[in-house]
């Protein structure tokens, strides 16, 4: 007879292994986590992470799901003064994250 933790290894592996069939990673580049200051056309923010078309920040401002967005990353450099990143792209995940509003951007364009 099997134990008990036996079959909930083997029940979980199971869902484990359906859920990575039914629900694919859609990400298109690795992803990095890492704080950088952004400037957003309703405010302030500070990412979480992000890659190559997509980021993911927290802020006091209100999006909306659909919402074009445009924001500016702080890149600070050694050497020389501040360097901004420009971006625009997609709001695809508004939620609420601790006290704040967590956002989701993909669609990512982005030009020095």
């Amino acid at each position: 007879m099997y134990s008990l933790i036996y079959l909930f290894h083997v029940i979980t592996a199971d869902i484990i292994r359906i859920m990575e069939h039914s629900f694919p990673e859609r990400r298109k580049a690795p992803r990095f986590q890492g704080k950088l200051d952004m400037e957003l056309e309703k405010g302030t923010g500070v990412t979480r992470d992000f890659n190559t078309s997509g980021v993911y920040f927290e802020t006091e401002a209100s999006f909306a799901v659909g919402e074009r967005i445009k924001f500016s990353l702080l890149l600070e450099h050694l050497e020389s003064k501040p360097i901004y990143l420009r971006c625009e792209g997609r709001v695809v995940r508004v939620e609420p994250y601790e006290g704040r509003n967590g956002i989701a951007a993909a669609d990512l364009s982005y030009w020095f």
